[in-house]
């Protein structure tokens, strides 16, 4: 595994650190890499003993994370700038029994940011200070996840997800939002907590009302960023997921996008 500057492949680490700090914490902040193919991942026994340190940062891919407890389950969305510790799990003190397993939907590269990678940076704070924050940042997703499911209906909790999906990864094209992350109807049956069934008919709707486009490469987004979008998301943490991910915040989209 080749060392990378993760300072490079992620400039926003480097948030705070002027020169001539920038340009020694750039070649002290190197970090092996690995690539992970599409499919099921099994990131325990890849892994091993190898668990020190911050974790994984995703560079590039898409995963999706699924839990199941009992006959429940649910999924999120993982991409570029989130932080990953995923051998830890809470099987062992958890009441109810969870099992949890990963999937890679978009061939991923991830940056292992271990005990070694701690040290080299341990004389920049500022970089471990934009890692907690992405680690926050993926916490205030799932809170986002966790109001979109308690929508009524399976319409209003699609298209919020979208546009959700859309202030990560989005970027306007025309009167439209490309939304690159190719999602099957099950995923999203997961993610908004729905019957396939249902999240299928619920896409024929959205399909004729012309919101939603399905493509090669994932979805398209046509409309208004819901109100309830914005309220959960608020103004402060949509900026910030902007300016983490490198996309446009939902208000931006929104700015951006024709109104319906």
């Amino acid at each position: 595994m080749k060392p990378v500057s993760v300072l490079q492949i992620d400039p926003d680490l480097a948030d705070g650190i002027a020169e001539p700090r920038l340009s020694a914490a750039t070649r002290a902040c190197l970090a092996k890499a690995i690539e992970v193919p599409p499919g099921q991942w099994e990131p325990v026994d890849e892994f091993g003993g190898e668990r020190s340190g911050f974790g994984l940062l995703v560079v590039s891919g898409i995963l999706c994370r699924r839990v199941v407890q009992g006959e429940c389950n649910g999924a999120e969305v993982i991409g570029p700038g989130d932080l990953l510790r995923p051998w830890e799990g809470i099987g062992g003190w958890a009441s109810i029994p969870t099992e949890s397993s990963w999937r890679v939907i978009e061939p991923g590269r991830m940056a292992i940011l271990d005990e070694s990678f701690v040290l080299r940076a341990s004389p920049y704070p500022e970089v471990s200070i934009n890692l907690i924050r992405r680690a926050l940042q993926r916490s205030r997703y799932l809170a986002v996840l966790i109001a979109i499911i308690g929508q009524r209906r399976i319409e209003s909790r699609l298209t919020m997800l979208f546009w959700h999906l859309a202030d990560r990864f989005g970027h306007v094209s025309g009167e439209w939002v490309d939304v690159p992350v190719p999602l099957t109807h099950g995923t999203l049956a997961e993610l908004v907590a729905a019957r396939r069934p249902s999240v299928t008919t619920a896409l024929s709707h959205l399909y004729e009302r012309e919101v939603l486009q399905r493509t090669s490469q994932g979805w398209r987004l046509r409309g208004k960023v819901p109100p309830e979008l914005l309220e959960v998301q608020g103004a402060g943490a949509s900026d910030e997921a902007g300016r983490t991910t490198g996309t446009p915040s939902s208000s931006s989209l929104e700015t951006a996008s024709p109104r319906s």
